[in-house]
């Protein structure tokens, strides 16, 4: 089988470097540095952190930049329920890297945030 092992993956929320879900995740992945998506999208936390798609409002949201293979996208997948609960789309990042991110469609009334915190659970 050939794999493809130069996909890059912008994580926010949980999936971060040191955040609890990167250790079971990415713990394994190359992490390329922090960076801004270029767009504005909305990042609030609700039961968890999710991205939803830009509608007029929001920030350009911090992520953690991995490449990665194609089993932990995979695995990511899973994780974050894709293709039902979350989408996976291509979003460009501020050093115009295109990678890929999990956007969620749901009811927004949350403060919108620019970047994901422990604190910001609550």
């Amino acid at each position: 089988m050939n794999e493809q092992k130069n996909i890059l993956l912008a994580v926010y929320g949980t999936l971060r470097k040191g955040y609890a879900n990167y250790w079971g995740n990415l713990a394994e992945a190359t992490f390329l540095g922090t960076f801004k998506t270029k767009e504005k999208y909305r990042l609030i936390v609700s039961d968890y952190p999710c991205v939803l798609p830009y509608n007029g409002e929001g920030h350009c949201i911090e992520v953690d930049l991995f490449m990665i293979d194609e089993a932990i996208l995979i695995s990511i997948d899973r994780f974050e329920g894709y293709p039902e609960l979350y989408q996976r789309t291509r979003v460009q990042l501020d050093n115009d890297v295109w990678a890929w991110m999990y956007i969620r469609e749901e009811i927004d009334t949350q403060h919108h945030l620019k970047k994901y915190t422990d604190k910001d659970k609550s």
